[in-house]
């Protein structure tokens, strides 16, 4: 499964860089090349570390269900706060991580649920 899981987040972060590449170097007007080139290489490994990360956390459906409500509902709620104070980026990076923790959280109500309904 991890095998897997890697190959498809190369093939995947490789995708993403080189379009990340070709829209913002043919979209400017003077464009260089080598800082476009660095930021879609940076673009390209955050893109798999989160790719990888999260799919590695989802092994389970439960688990897909807990973070596909978590994680969403955070990312909006940060990029709404984010909007109103300016700062969007920030609110993405607050919201996701906000997301994965509530994910865990809830994930750890129902184990320890599971463990008092067992005694």
């Amino acid at each position: 499964m991890q095998k897997h899981l890697l190959s498809r987040t190369v093939v995947l972060s490789i995708i993403i860089g080189i379009l990340f590449f070709l829209l913002n170097y043919f979209t400017q007007d003077d464009a260089a090349f080598w800082p476009v080139f660095g930021k879609s290489i940076l673009a390209m490994v955050v893109f798999g570390l989160l790719y990888f990360t999260l799919f590695s956390m989802m092994n389970t459906p439960e688990r897909k269900i807990r973070m596909g409500i978590a994680i969403p509902v955070a990312l909006l709620i940060g990029m709404i706060v984010g909007a109103i104070f300016d700062f969007m980026k920030t609110g993405i990076i607050v919201g996701l991580i906000v997301g994965i923790i509530a994910g865990y959280i809830w994930e750890w109500i129902v184990k320890s649920k599971r463990g008092e309904d067992n005694k």
